[in-house]
């Protein structure tokens, strides 16, 4: 039994790092994201030891000049982390964050 049929028999779709991007570079026409100085758009892929799909944004806002991982948990929501320089999790915004909220959940850490 492959990961994704795993998933989906559980109801849970995988993350699709397009779909993410989507999100990011369209809410309110982009201008969030624009205002993050994303330098670098990482793709994490799913592996045999257990990392989970996800996009890796390093970014240079206001407030945090290091790295963003967006991922989806296993009820559909998203969550983020701020990772610094070092690859080490600073902090991890792990509730129910929906699509909609993506934007200004990671425009609040990075930049206001």
């Amino acid at each position: 039994m492959t990961t994704e049929q795993t998933l989906i028999e559980l109801g849970v779709r995988e993350f699709t790092p397009n779909e993410t991007m989507y999100v990011l570079t369209k809410t309110q026409g982009g201008i969030p994201y624009m205002c993050w100085g994303v330098e670098k758009v990482i793709r994490i892929g799913l592996t045999e030891d257990g990392y989970v799909k996800g996009l890796l944004l390093k970014v240079t806002g206001m407030k945090w000049k290091h790295f963003v991982l967006i991922t989806l948990n296993g009820l559909d929501y998203y969550e983020v982390r701020l990772i610094n320089d070092m690859m080490v999790v600073v902090e991890t915004i792990d509730h129910d964050i929906m699509f909609d909220e993506l934007v200004g959940v990671i425009d609040g850490l990075i930049e206001s």
